[in-house]
C-alpha cells in the first residue's frame, strides 16, 4: 500500500532542498560581492547564527525551542550592532550594499525554515520572506548588470530559489485539491 501524497511530499522536499542550496549560493554571492575580508566576515556574522538557530529549532533541541524568542532577540541585537559597525566604519555604498545582501540571505533562510511547515501562520511567513526575497534580488540583479560574472551567479540563484518556490507551492496545491493536506 501507498503512503497519498508521497511524490507531492518528495516534491516538497526538494523544494526545501533547492532553497538551502540557494541560502548556501547566496553567502557565496555575498562574499564575491563583499569583496573585503572585514565584510565577509560580518556576513558571517549576520547569517551563520540564524542558520544555526533555525538547525536547532528544526532539530526540536530542547533549549532552543523552549527559548526561541529569547535566542531571536539576541539574535536581532547582535545583527543591528553588526551592522551598525558596518555604517561606522566603512563607505555608506558597501554598507549599504553589505546590509542587503545579509538581508536578502536572511530572507531566503526564513522562508526555507517555513518551508515544509503545514500551519497556515508559516505558510503566510513563507509567501512573505520569499516575495519579499525576490523584490531585494530583483534590486542586486538590476545592480550586477555590469559585471556579467556577478550577474549570472544571481541570476542561477534566483532561478534556483523560484524553482523551490514553485515545487512546494505547486506540490502543496495538489495535496490541498485531493484533501490530503489542510494547513493548521
Amino acid at each position: 500500500m501507498s503512503i497519498k501524497g508521497k511524490k507531492e511530499g518528495i516534491y516538497r522536499l526538494l523544494g526545501s532542498i533547492l532553497l538551502l542550496i540557494s541560502f548556501v549560493l547566496g553567502l557565496v554571492l555575498g562574499f564575491l560581492i563583499a569583496n573585503n575580508p572585514l565584510l565577509s566576515l560580518t556576513l558571517l556574522l549576520i547569517a551563520v547564527p540564524p542558520f544555526v538557530l533555525s538547525i536547532l529549532l528544526k532539530l526540536e533541541q530542547d533549549f532552543f525551542v523552549s527559548n526561541a524568542k529569547k535566542c531571536l532577540y539576541l539574535l536581532l541585537i547582535e545583527m543591528i550592532v553588526v551592522n551598525s559597525i558596518t555604517f561606522a566604519f566603512y563607505n555608506t555604498s558597501l554598507a549599504l550594499r553589505t546590509v542587503v545582501t545579509s538581508s536578502s540571505n536572511i530572507l531566503l533562510l526564513i522562508c526555507w525554515h517555513f518551508s515544509l511547515s503545514i500551519y497556515k501562520r508559516n505558510k503566510k511567513i513563507f509567501f512573505i520572506c520569499g516575495v519579499s526575497y525576490f523584490i531585494i534580488q530583483f534590486l542586486i540583479l538590476l545592480s550586477s548588470i555590469s559585471v556579467s560574472h556577478f550577474f549570472i551567479i544571481n541570476l542561477t540563484l534566483m532561478i534556483s530559489v523560484s524553482l523551490g518556490l514553485l515545487l512546494i507551492t505547486s506540490a502543496e496545491l495538489r495535496m490541498k485539491k485531493k484533501g490530503w493536506l489542510k494547513y493548521i
